[in-house]
């Protein structure tokens, strides 16, 4: 298949297909006659991989590492490699629900003044600032 074809299969512009090939992630199959790059079902599910990693947070230079020196899925590597994603979304989940905590509270304590016609006093705007830098 051309590269319009992997393109549309997988949804990915031509640009980033050539993108990886640069990267040495993906190399097309062979190049005809007219020197069209020519790819392989075996391309299209490294592609398929390729943007799989992503999704779970691999970068682009992450994701030769979870190949052996055969080119083959080193699993140890990418089982360790999951745990250490999965600590990732995990503190990246506490970071969130502590932002959104910290959210509703302000809209909470903004609302109480504000109700009664009153601006934030500048003592709790000052506890509220020092408060960012933690």
């Amino acid at each position: 298949m051309k590269i319009g074809e992997l393109a549309k299969l997988t949804n990915t512009p031509t640009s980033t297909i050539r993108f990886y090939e640069s990267k040495g992630l993906l190399k097309p199959s062979t190049r005809s006659a007219n020197g069209y790059r020519q790819y392989s079902q075996q391309n299209l599910e490294k592609l398929q991989l390729i943007k799989f990693s992503q999704s779970l947070g691999f970068s682009l230079d992450e994701i030769p590492m979870l190949r052996n020196e055969n080119d083959e899925l080193d699993h140890t590597v990418i089982i360790k490699r999951l745990e250490q994603k999965q600590k990732e979304a995990d503190e990246l989940i506490v970071q969130v629900k502590r932002k959104s905590e910290r959210l509703s509270s302000l809209i909470t304590l903004l609302n109480s003044h504000w109700s009664k016609g009153q601006c934030l006093p500048s003592t709790t705007l000052h506890q509220l600032l020092a408060q960012s830098d933690s």
